[in-house]
């Protein structure tokens, strides 16, 4: 792959993946996701998020968005700095998209 991670996504002591190539469209922040030890544990989560955006958020989902939410993601920058603790986040295999 030859490709360097910009991010690390934990869950507490969990690392769940790694952000590369991080590009900006405002407000979000767009990435790929490579999955990490942690994933096999969230990702039913991130699934059960992402099946509620792809049905544009109806009522009966909405659950899976505060579930994502209230687990308190940190993205850790690999290069050194603050971790960013971001507000949204959707993460699935091969894409990941952010807002902080």
């Amino acid at each position: 792959m030859g490709e360097t991670a910009d991010y690390e996504v934990w869950h507490g002591d969990l690392l769940v993946g790694a952000l590369c190539a991080v590009s900006i469209d405002q407000p979000w922040f767009l990435c790929r996701f490579v999955p990490g030890a942690g994933w096999d544990d969230l990702g039913p989560l991130f699934a059960a998020q992402e099946e509620a955006r792809r049905q544009h958020f109806p009522e009966h989902l909405i659950g899976a968005i505060a579930a994502v939410r209230d687990l308190g993601v940190e993205l850790r920058p690999v290069a050194g700095g603050e971790p960013i603790h971001p507000w949204m986040i959707y993460l699935s295999e091969g894409r990941a998209s952010f807002r902080y």
